[in-house]
């Protein structure tokens, strides 16, 4: 029995729904309370003396709130309290010590729902204040290195953009007219005085001080909307104001984390050519104050760099990377050499990206730390010459259950050109080894993602962990064009996005069912953003997939480009004129070969996706339909780009990805 709160069409097999939970009296409970139980424990902040850290814990999913609720914790080093900061009724985040140590200010939406607002408390701890009281909703923040200040990050109140006005009938909506541009600001602690620091038409990024407190290393780029972030570049500023100087720019690779050397004399960063903000990973580029002599560092490097500081005599800088998907602490001297630390078969997880903090004697660093078995908790590690040694500080989140948990290991195959590959195997809890699975194939977003040592169930890959526990193998290839192989290796698929890459996703399901892992009668794939492109064009281009699953991805480039607030990216990516008739954006649409299609296909997308917007899920689904292929489109509402976020939302949609391969791929041992 069906029922359907808001049906738009029905017709033969294929099915649309706007809005609404379909469900049927034969799914089964995919145990969702169980993997919402979990915490999302980020953004570790060592005190400046080492001797306790503060950070996040948040949900992963929300209900009735902008964004998924978090509060602020603090733990002492000695591992003797951990205990709640703050109390707010929505999102308290992005915890940050004052250079003594003696207070810490945050972000909250206390006040208003979405709008985020600087707030201090002293390290003792009681009720918080405002800082200042801003128009717009504050995005960054960071203490000047004498504590008398913090700069901020935030958008102009006034100035049309894409959706402004929307919500007053007569207005029009005037899109990339009137730009709102990012600045930085700087509010005195003591007297609450606020100033305007970046001048001119000019978006801000990122920011970070100098040591002196007189200028500001700043990512800036001309217009404010998302696509500009893939043309940016490292500028300096006046901390008293001024227009910011262009210093070096590295096109068409992306540029992040702008860090002034204690000296003042050099900044240090990252580029690669990415595929969203804040999520970066690739080479450690030094360069001189007034731009000359830009090196690399880490050229060639099989590592990919995500997050550093400048040790002390800034004769080099301690690092945190990937290497073969497992966490690295590297030490990097500024002439090219490197020292690995220490690596393991865990993440480092932040609120985007790996990160770490590190005490002022730079003899301790914090991480929130997870692996396949284990969720996120806050660790310390201790740094010497000799070794790195671990202590765990948080225990939050519960031991996970073994019998739900699949069994997962790390497989290597070959690319048919020879190239060394990498991915992680799932497969059902007691699994019988000389007995062939049904096979999930999952492929990451990005591509400039990857699939680590990262705890598969809460957030995005919940939607994935269920599988094993329904007697299906999960396989998470990581194919060129990737993070965690270094620079070059994520750079492997410009120009060809579709092509090696996907080569790459079918030799790795070859090889588990050369190795008598994978049934090859019963294969399935799915995956999201990119993956969801990978998805709709695995299945134009093969019929090897007895059902497929694509979320929230791109099936027509051009139109992608035209509609996308990621639109410069694309023309990156690939290299490539969007315009050029019977070019690679036509040749790499799963649109174009819609026609030869037979895999039954389950599309889900967000209604208010800004990334891949919701037109391209009608798309294909129209494609599908026009080719009698059986197929379901459906919209959530108030959802952008995945994952998603509503609690009902992630429900539905596990029943239905689910349902979608138990009605198409039997389950069980062959």
């Amino acid at each position: 029995m069906e029922t359907i709160d808001s049906e738009v069409n029905l017709i033969g097999n294929s099915r649309v729904w706007l809005l609404g939970v379909l469900l049927t009296e034969d799914i089964k409970q995919p145990r969702l309370d169980y993997a919402l139980s979990f915490k999302n424990v980020v953004d570790a902040q060592i005190a400046p003396n080492g001797t306790e850290v503060v950070f996040v814990v948040a949900d992963f999913w929300k209900d009735d709130t902008k964004y998924p609720k978090s509060s602020i914790w603090i733990a002492h080093t000695n591992g003797i309290e951990t205990r709640p900061f703050t109390s707010g009724p929505r999102t308290d985040k992005m915890p940050r010590w004052s250079p003594d140590g003696q207070r810490i200010a945050f972000l909250s939406d206390r006040v208003e729902d979405g709008k985020f607002q600087i707030y201090m408390v002293p390290r003792e701890g009681g009720e918080a204040q405002a800082l200042v009281k801003t128009k717009g909703s504050v995005n960054d923040l960071a203490w000047s290195p004498d504590g008398t200040c913090i700069a901020y990050l935030m958008q102009d109140s006034e100035g049309d953009e894409e959706m402004e006005g929307k919500e007053q009938k007569d207005d029009p909506i005037v899109f990339e007219k009137k730009p709102r541009f990012g600045r930085v600001w700087v509010v005195n602690v003591k007297s609450n005085e606020n100033r305007l620091v970046t001048e001119g038409n000019v978006n801000v990024w990122e920011f970070s001080w100098s040591p002196d407190g007189e200028h500001l290393a700043l990512l800036v780029s001309d217009e404010p909307y998302e696509w500009s972030w893939y043309v940016a570049r490292v500028a300096i500023v006046a901390a008293k104001g001024g227009e910011p100087r262009t210093i070096f720019d590295n096109k068409p690779r992306q540029l992040a984390l702008p860090r002034f050397a204690h000296d003042g004399k050099r900044i240090a960063f990252l580029s690669c050519i990415w595929s969203d903000r804040g999520t970066v990973g690739g080479d450690l580029w030094i360069i001189d104050l007034d731009g000359s002599n830009p090196r690399n560092l880490t050229k060639g490097w099989s590592c990919s760099i995500s997050y550093f500081e400048w040790i002390p005599d800034d004769s080099g800088l301690i690092c945190v990377g990937i290497e073969d998907a497992a966490a690295a602490i590297v030490k990097v001297d500024c002439d090219g050499q490197e020292k690995r630390l220490w690596s393991g078969s865990v993440a480092f997880a932040a609120s985007d990206w790996s990160s770490f903090s590190i005490s002022r004697d730079q003899k301790t660093i914090a991480v929130s730390r997870e692996d396949l078995y284990h969720p996120m908790e806050i660790w310390t590690a201790t740094l010497n010459q000799a070794v790195v040694s671990w202590k765990q500080l948080t225990h939050l989140n519960h031991e996970p259950n073994p019998n739900i948990l699949g069994e997962t290991e790390s497989v290597r195959w070959k690319a048919t050109d020879g190239l060394d590959l990498q991915g992680f195997l799932i497969r059902p809890s007691g699994a019988e080894k000389d007995k062939r699975y049904p096979l999930i194939t999952v492929v990451h977003g990005g591509p400039g993602w990857l699939f680590g040592y990262r705890f598969q169930f809460p957030g995005y890959n919940y939607l994935y962990a269920m599988l094993p526990t329904r007697g299906y193998a999960v396989f998470l290839p990581n194919p060129r064009g990737s993070l965690g192989r270094g620079a070059a290796f994520t750079e492997l698929n410009v120009g060809d996005m579709g092509g090696k890459d996907f080569q790459d996703v079918m030799a790795g399901i070859d090889h588990l069912i050369e190795q008598g892992i994978a049934d090859p009668n019963r294969l399935g794939i799915s995956g999201g953003s990119y993956g969801g492109f990978m998805t709709s064009w695995s299945v134009t281009q093969t019929e090897r997939f007895s059902a497929a699953v694509e979320c929230w991805g791109i099936v027509n480039w051009l139109s992608f480009h035209g509609t996308s607030c990621l639109a410069k990216w694309d023309e990156i990516a690939y290299n490539a004129d969007p315009y050029e008739v019977d070019g690679v954006y036509r040749k790499f649409s799963p649109l174009t070969y819609v026609q030869r299609v037979k895999t039954p296909t389950l599309i889900l997308h967000g209604e208010l996706d800004p990334i891949v917007p919701v037109s391209q899920g009608y798309e294909f689904f129209r494609g599908l339909k026009d080719n009698m292929v059986e197929a379901e489109l459906v919209i959530y509402p108030r959802e952008g780009h995945g994952p998603l976020l509503e609690k009902k939302h992630l429900d539905d949609a596990t029943r239905r990805i689910i349902d979608w391969f138990e009605r198409h791929i039997p389950a069980g041992t062959a």
